[in-house]
């Protein structure tokens, strides 16, 4: 379980890496399960895939991902990514770099590659 604390920092870090590098985030995010409402970390439209991809958290010492999301994101041609929260816990624009790079962008609004 992640703490209000961490997550309010991590969402700042989001938000201040869209800002920086130029790209749209919706933090959190809620998808549709079986008619029942479950909030996840982000949503990113321009990278992962033509419809976007959504973004959850695995933590220490387990990093289990949610096999809910996992069916949800496959089913509706969503790309899905679980990242390790603690690399997002102090701002590093070079952490951000790699995943969005890592994840690919399918906007024509932004490079496809982001360098700092």
């Amino acid at each position: 379980m992640i703490d209000e604390k961490t997550l309010e920092k991590v969402t700042t870090n989001w938000l201040r890496a869209s800002k920086e590098l130029k790209f749209k985030i919706e933090i959190p995010y809620n998808i549709l399960i079986e008619g029942k409402k479950k909030k996840i970390f982000a949503y990113l439209p321009e990278y992962g895939s033509k419809k976007g991809m959504i973004v959850d958290f695995v933590t220490k010492p387990d990093f289990l991902i949610d096999n809910e999301i996992t069916k949800w994101a496959k089913y509706n041609d969503y790309y899905f990514s679980y990242i390790n929260i603690e690399v997002y816990l102090v701002y590093n624009s070079q952490n951000f770099m790699e995943s969005l790079n890592d994840w690919g962008c399918y906007s024509q609004h932004i490079p496809k590659q982001i360098h700092g």
